[in-house]
């Protein structure tokens, strides 16, 4: 039976990012459509279960999430035009944490090539 959480919550740091996604399929933006549309199909699979994302291992949890957030552990969905979306799960409350492409991605994880 999945993990259904209590509810997902936008980071308030995420917020400027998320609302920035928001407006940029509006402008013309192919790309930011896509990765727009791919982020709303992963909330609603995440609502739904709130593991549905890769487990990221916490000997590999990048730096960045650990010193920013503390964060105990670490979900990562992919999402179009090679982006992805990484979150946590506390308290059965889903946070999302940051969207990152795919240079970023490979900086944090290098040697895991982008598929």
């Amino acid at each position: 039976m999945p993990f259904r959480p209590g509810e997902v919550i936008v980071h308030d740091e995420l917020v400027p990012v998320y609302e920035s996604w928001e407006q940029l399929p509006g402008a013309g933006r192919r790309p930011a459509e896509a990765v727009w549309k791919s982020l709303q199909t992963a909330i609603l699979r995440i609502k739904r279960d709130g593991q549905f994302g890769d487990v990221i291992r916490q000997a590999l949890v990048p730096r960045y999430f650990r010193e920013k957030y503390g964060v105990s552990n670490l979900y990562c969905v992919d999402l179009a035009a090679y982006h992805r979306c990484f979150y946590t799960v506390a308290d059965r409350v889903v946070i999302p944490r940051d969207i990152v492409d795919y240079p970023t991605y490979d900086k944090w994880f290098p040697g895991r090539r982008s598929r």
